[in-house]
């Protein structure tokens, strides 16, 4: 997953003058603020990770010149010590085991974080794409009711219509046209929607693409396997991680207080002019200090955060299992608006105007008819969205699992 975090952040972005598509939005998400930065911050610890020394702390150079009053004249002194301390209880390779754990969560937090930034733009793309569907449907209801006022006023001008069935084709028009602004509105929320989520500014000319996304999905049989990782989920996955680079800190933490040796040699000039060396050796051992207090914080942070990680991992499963759930009632619902719901409402409101035009039907028939033909061609839009997004985003939660 994380290497497909990469592959995303530097993948082109798509052309703002062209319809955007499903695979050109996920793309994009990865370059929206807060996943690019996270991603950009991984890459920073590691490079700093490698950096790390394989000493945990500095030598001290000393220098002390002085000059020495004698009876048979004065002296110039000096005396020049280094010293290196060094830790028994390998500081340095704590260091670098924390940094590590600090990595590994910091990097499963970017991938979360992208995960969610994904699956909120799968979304707002498929909103759109309802959106802009419905006002299309809404806009050719539209001029036909327009076409259908004219004829009416057209035949209550020679005699073959009444006024009340001119007012009745001007409402019905009036509730086409209201309903075309409608949704309008609609497409202008969901286009600032998913421009808020792709970083873009509110003007952007964000057009979804007339294709629905095609994602691969496993059979139903293999839902408990997968149910059974859930845990692995990026959100679970970094509580767990995140606790155990507490630990680590905490670990680093004793380490700074262990078993110090200082090494040293020291120089010395004397006033009349001799030399002479020394070795230094001293011990710091944790009689009193041992980080506790520090270590008491971290490791009950650990604490915290590993009941989090369980609580997160049963979220995960939840989530998981309403994703199976929800592509199955998605798709059922959607084979019951195409099969059933639209045909019924084309098929009604055909023969609502053959009985119209050979005089066995009424005019508010008709446009009973034509209002569920336009219902049920709205809700087919927002079905095949639906359907849509349940399957992208159980794609997309199954792609996050190592």
């Amino acid at each position: 997953m994380w290497a497909l975090l990469v592959t995303l952040v530097a993948a082109a972005p798509a052309s703002d003058s062209q319809p955007l598509s499903f695979s050109e939005a996920q793309a994009l998400a990865a370059k929206a603020a807060l996943p690019a930065s996270l991603a950009r911050a991984v890459e920073t610890r590691r490079v700093w990770d490698a950096r790390l020394p394989s000493l945990a702390a500095n030598p001290t150079l000393s220098v002390m010149p002085g000059r020495r009053a004698q009876p048979d004249g004065p002296g110039f002194e000096l005396t020049v010590t280094v010293e290196q301390p060094l830790f028994l209880s390998n500081l340095a390779g704590a260091q670098r085991d924390a940094a590590r754990a600090e990595t590994r969560a910091l990097e499963k937090e970017a991938v979360a974080a992208l995960l969610d930034r994904r699956l909120d733009v799968a979304r707002a793309w498929l909103t759109l794409w309802a959106a802009q569907q419905a006002a299309a449907s809404a806009e050719h209801e539209a001029e036909l009711a327009g076409t259908l006022r004219t004829s009416v006023a057209d035949a209550l001008a020679l005699g073959g219509a009444t006024r009340l069935e001119l007012a009745e084709a001007e409402g019905y028009e009036a509730e086409a046209r209201l309903a075309q602004l409608a949704r309008e509105a609609e497409v202008t929320h969901a286009r600032l929607a998913l421009a808020v989520l792709l970083g873009r500014s509110p003007d952007a000319p964000l057009v979804a693409a007339e294709a629905l996304p095609a994602v691969a999905l496993p059979p139903a049989a293999e839902e408990p396997r997968w149910l059974a990782r859930a845990a692995e989920l990026p959100e679970a996955e970094a509580r767990r991680l995140l606790g155990a680079a507490e630990r680590a800190r905490a670990a680093e933490v004793r380490a700074a207080r262990g078993w110090q040796v200082t090494v040293g040699a020291q120089g010395v000039r004397e006033y009349y002019g001799g030399l002479s060396g020394l070795l230094m050796v001293g011990v710091t051992p944790p009689v009193f200090d041992a980080g506790q207090r520090e270590r008491g914080a971290l490791l009950a942070a650990a604490e915290r955060l590993e009941g989090e990680a369980q609580e997160a991992a049963v979220r995960a499963a939840a989530e998981l299992a309403l994703a199976f759930h929800e592509r199955e009632h998605a798709d059922a619902q959607l084979s019951l608006v195409e099969k059933s719901l639209v045909p019924t409402a084309e098929e009604a409101a055909r023969l609502a105007e053959v009985l119209l035009r050979a005089g066995q039907s009424t005019l508010p028939d008709v446009l009973r008819a034509r209002r569920a033909r336009a219902a049920a061609k709205a809700r087919l839009a927002f079905a095949r969205s639906e359907a849509s997004l349940a399957a992208a985003r159980l794609h997309l939660l199954l792609s996050a699992l190592p």
